[in-house]
C-alpha cells in the first residue's frame, strides 16, 4: 500500500527544488536544528502536492501500548500553499491507533497531530512546532493516551465534504421513511433531511432521499481506518462488525416493492446508509456517546434493488409511478454491480432535539417534566430560552400581556411580533428552539386570575404540572400560586426594581415551606443585611413610553437582563434537580462584578388565632433568644417587623429589633424605649420598598418563668390593640422565655399548628 501510494509521486527531487515555502522551511529546520530527532530522507512531488520524507526518532519506550518503533519513517504532505500539512506513516504495518484520519482505501495511515482548526493553528505554525507535535503524538501513543474516548472518531481525510443534518428521531425508527433532503443553496455540500410530511412543497435544491440505519454493537466495534468508496466496500466494512447489510437490504427492498405505489417515493429516492458506532476507549470499553457516519449512494434505492437482484426496471409507459417491480424467485446479487455503486462519505450532525440539548448541557437524561411558566416578559422569556436549550421541560406559558415596541429592548421577541400576545410569542419561540416535530410549549394568553373557561384551563394546567414558575414580578401572583391547591413545587424569580439583581425563591420538594414563607425570609435577610440596603430601595431610572400617567418602564439594558436571567436560569436548573429549598440573590456591582448571596432557609412555626395565621421562622426565634440571653437576668425586648396580607389574614414575622437605648430593663420588668424607633420604621419601609411594616412588640421573661402573658402583658396588649386598631390590624405580642416563645394575638394566646 505504502509503495503503491509513493509510486503515484514523481521520482525524488532535491530539497532545493521544493516550491512550497512550508516544505522548504521544514527541510531547512531538520537539517540545521533537529538532527538529534529527525533525518531528512527525500522529497517528492505530484502535481501541486509536495512530500517531505523524514526518519523521526520517536523516543518510544521498551514496552509501548501501541507497537511504535524507536524510529519511524514519516511523510509530511503539503497539498497547497498555506494549507495544513498532513502527516503520513510510511510503514506498511503501522498500528491502527486512535487519532488517525479516516482515509480512502489505498492510502497509508495519516495521524492527527493537531485538534485546532487550521486557520488558528496557522497563526503559530513553525517547522519546530510541527516536529514537536509529531513527537508528542508518538509519546501519547506509546502511553495509550492518544484519544479522549468521549470524542467521536476522526473525520474523513479525503473524499466527499458532504454533511448530513438529520434528527435522531428519524434514525431511531430503524426503518427508511419518506424523507426529503434540502441542499444548502450556498453550500451544496450540506443536506438537511426532514420527513416529507414536514415539507410544504418541493423547492429548488430538494431531492427525495431514504435512509437505512445500522447500529454496531460495542463488542463488535472496530475503529474505521478506511472510508468505503463503493457499496460493496461498505458491505464488507459492516460485515466485519456483525452486520449483514446485503441480507437486510434484500428484505427491506422486497417489502417496499410489495407496497407498490405506496413506496414510489423511497424507491426513486437517493439511498443513504447511516452507521451508528459506539465510542470505545483503547481498551475497548464502551464510553458515553456514539459516532455517526453517513454513506450516500449515487443511485436510487430502486437501482440498488436491481443490482441486488431484488427488482427489475419497468417501462414507465405502463402507467406505474414506481418504475421498479419485484423480481420473482431467489435474488441474484450482482457483486460487480455493487462495486460499481459509489458511496460518498459524509459527516452526520444530529438536529437539535431534546436528547442532544440534554447531552450538550452536561446531563444524562432529558427532563420532560411539565412546567407552567406564569409571566412571559423579560425575565420569563430569557429564563425559558436558557432552559429549553438544556432540553428542559414541557411548557405551558400563561400571560395576558401583549408585546409593545418598548418591550423589545429586553425580550426574545422580534419586531414583526409586536402586538401579539407574549405567551404565544414565547411558546412559538420554544417550539422553534428544539427539533423533532413535537410541540414543547403551548400558550394560554390570559391572566392567571382569569374566570370562566380560560380560568378552568389554567387551573387544569396548574393541577397537572410538576413545577410552577412565577416570573411575573407580581407579589399578588406569587402569593396566589403559593396558596393554590395544586401539588406542584413552586419557584419564583424576579429582578429587583433597579434591574441590578435577580432573585430566586424555590420551595422544597413536599412544600413544607411555601413561596410566602420564602418571601418573608428573603425580605428579613434584606432588612438585616447592610450590603443590600439599596437592593429594593434604590429608585430605578424610568422612561415614559406613552403619554399615559402609568405608561412608564424601567431603563435596564439588555446585557444586564441577559446576565441576570442567565444566572437565575442556572439557579432554577440546579434547584429543580434538588429537593431542598433555596433563596438566591445575584447582584451586579458598580464594577459589573457579580456578588452572590445564599440565604439560609429556616423551618417555620405556624400559629393561628382569631382566624389569622402567624408564621415565625426558626432563625428569627433563635435571634430573639440570643438577645434575651445577652441581657439576662434582666428582661429585654423590642419591636416586631412583619409581612402582612390583610385579605388573607396572614402575618409572617421577619425581624425583631433589640431594645432601644432608652429602654428600662429590670429583672422583673421591661419598659421599651422610643429612641431610634421612628428611624427603624422608616429604614424598614425604605429597605423593603414598603413591604415590611411594624406588626407588634416582643419582650422576654426572666429565667424559670413560662412564656405566658402576665397582667402587665395584658395591659401592653390593650395598648397595642388601640395602636394597631387604627390600621385595622389586631395586636401581636411575642414572649420569649426558657420554654421557648409564645404569641398573644388580639388578647388570645395563639395556637401553634402541628402541620
Amino acid at each position: 500500500m505504502v509503495e503503491d501510494w509513493l509510486a503515484e509521486f514523481d521520482a525524488p527531487i532535491s530539497a532545493s527544488a521544493l516550491r512550497d515555502a512550508q516544505a522548504t522551511a521544514l527541510v531547512e529546520f531538520v537539517r540545521r536544528y533537529a538532527a538529534a530527532v529527525a533525518t531528512f530522507v527525500e522529497a517528492r512531488r505530484r502535481g501541486d502536492h509536495e512530500l517531505v520524507v523524514v526518519d523521526l526518532r520517536t523516543g518510544a519506550p521498551q514496552a509501548p501500548v501501541h507497537p511504535i518503533r524507536p524510529t519511524e519513517r514519516v511523510g509530511i504532505l503539503f497539498v497547497r500553499a498555506g494549507a495544513m500539512p498532513l502527516v503520513a506513516m510510511l510503514r506498511e504495518d503501522f498500528p491502527d491507533t486512535e487519532k488517525q484520519l479516516l482515509v480512502p482505501v489505498g492510502c497509508p495511515a495519516f495521524i492527527c497531530i493537531d485538534d485546532r482548526p487550521w486557520a488558528e493553528a496557522l497563526l503559530t505554525w513553525t517547522p519546530a512546532e510541527l516536529i514537536n507535535r509529531m513527537l508528542m503524538w508518538f509519546l501519547r501513543a506509546a502511553r495509550g493516551e492518544l484519544h479522549d474516548a468521549r470524542q467521536p472518531l476522526e473525520p474523513i481525510l479525503l473524499g466527499s465534504q458532504l454533511s448530513f443534518i438529520v434528527a435522531r428521531s428519524i434514525l431511531a425508527t430503524d426503518a427508511a421513511e419518506d424523507l426529503i433532503a434540502e441542499h444548502d443553496l450556498e453550500r451544496g455540500t450540506i443536506l438537511r433531511v426532514k420527513p416529507l410530511t414536514e415539507i410544504q412543497g418541493i423547492t429548488k435544491g430538494s431531492e427525495p432521499i431514504c435512509i437505512a440505519t445500522y447500529r454496531v454493537q460495542p463488542e463488535r466495534m472496530q475503529r474505521l481506518r478506511h472510508a468505503p468508496a463503493t457499496l460493496a466496500e461498505l458491505a464488507e466494512m459492516l460485515h466485519a462488525r456483525g452486520i449483514d447489510i446485503c441480507a437486510d437490504l434484500t428484505s427491506r427492498f422486497a417489502k417496499w416493492l410489495a407496497d407498490g405505489e405506496l413506496a414510489a417515493w423511497r424507491l426513486n429516492a437517493r439511498f443513504a446508509v447511516i452507521v451508528e458506532m459506539p465510542i470505545t476507549n483503547p481498551l475497548g470499553e464502551h464510553q458515553q456517546g456514539v459516532d455517526l457516519r453517513a454513506f450516500l449512494a449515487t443511485q436510487s434505492a430502486g437501482d440498488i434493488a436491481v443490482a441486488m437482484g431484488v427488482a427489475f426496471n419497468t417501462n414507465p409507459q405502463h402507467g406505474s409511478s414506481v418504475g421498479y417491480a419485484k423480481r420473482i424467485g431467489q435474488p441474484l446479487v450482482d457483486r460487480s454491480a455493487l462495486h460499481a455503486i459509489c458511496v460518498q462519505s459524509a459527516e452526520v450532525h444530529l438536529e437539535f432535539e431534546r436528547d442532544l440539548a440534554t447531552r450538550l448541557a452536561g446531563r444524562a437524561e432529558p427532563d420532560t417534566r411539565r412546567v407552567v411558566l406564569i409571566g412571559a416578559g423579560a425575565i420569563g422569556s430569557h429564563l425559558a430560552d436558557c432552559l429549553i436549550r438544556e432540553g428542559r421541560f414541557r411548557w405551558t406559558i400563561v400571560d395576558d400581556d401583549r408585546l409593545l415596541p418598548h418591550n423589545l429592548a429586553r425580550h426574545v421577541a422580534r419586531i414583526d411580533q409586536t402586538c401579539r400576545h407574549k405567551a404565544a410569542i414565547l411558546a412559538d419561540y420554544l417550539n422553534m428552539s428544539l427539533a423533532g416535530g413535537d410541540d414543547v410549549a403551548q400558550p394560554v394568553s390570559a391572566s392567571l386570575f382569569a374566570p370562566g373557561k380560560v380560568g378552568s384551563e389554567i387551573a387544569t394546567a396548574l393541577d397537572e404540572a410538576d413545577l410552577l414558575i412565577d416570573a411575573t414580578a407580581s407579589v399578588r401572583a406569587a402569593r396566589y400560586l403559593s396558596d393554590h391547591a395544586a401539588e406542584a413545587r413552586r419557584l419564583s424569580t424576579f429582578f429587583n426594581p433597579s434591574g441590578k439583581a435577580a432573585v430566586l425563591l424555590a420551595e422544597p420538594t413536599g412544600r413544607a415551606l411555601t413561596l410566602r414563607d420564602l418571601e418573608a425570609q428573603y425580605l428579613g435577610f434584606v432588612l438585616r443585611s447592610p450590603r443590600l440596603a439599596n437592593h429594593l430601595g434604590e429608585v430605578p431610572e424610568v422612561l415614559a413610553y406613552t403619554g399615559a400617567c402609568r405608561a412608564i418602564t424601567n431603563r435596564i439594558p439588555q446585557w444586564r437582563v441577559s446576565v441576570l436571567a442567565g444566572l437565575a436560569a442556572g439557579g432554577v436548573s440546579e434547584a429543580v434537580d434538588r429537593t431542598e429549598p433555596a433563596i438566591l440573590i445575584w447582584t451586579l456591582t458598580s464594577n459589573d462584578e457579580v456578588t452572590f448571596d445564599t440565604v439560609p432557609v429556616e423551618p417555620v412555626s405556624r400559629y393561628c388565632a382569631h382566624g389569622w395565621h402567624i408564621a415565625v421562622d426558626a432563625g428569627l426565634a433563635s435571634r430573639i433568644h440570643e438577645m434575651r440571653t445577652a441581657r439576662l437576668p434582666s428582661e429585654t425586648g423590642g419591636i416586631l417587623f412583619g409581612l402582612v396580607d390583610i385579605p388573607h389574614k396572614s402575618i409572617h414575622v421577619v425581624h425583631a429589633s433589640p431594645a432601644p437605648p432608652d429602654s428600662e430593663e429590670r429583672s422583673d420588668s421591661f419598659l421599651r424605649g422610643t429612641d431610634g424607633i421612628e428611624e427603624l420604621l422608616e429604614a424598614a419601609d425604605r429597605t423593603t420598598a414598603g413591604q415590611v411594616r411594624y406588626v407588634g412588640e416582643w419582650h422576654s421573661h426572666p429565667p424559670r418563668t413560662r412564656a405566658h402573658p402576665s397582667p402587665v402583658d395584658a395591659c401592653q396588649i390593650d395598648w397595642l390593640a388601640g395602636l394597631l386598631g387604627m390600621d385595622s390590624m389586631p395586636a401581636l405580642l411575642l414572649i420569649a422565655a426558657d420554654t421557648g416563645i409564645a404569641l398573644v394575638f388580639a388578647h388570645e394566646p395563639a395556637q401553634r399548628l402541628t402541620s
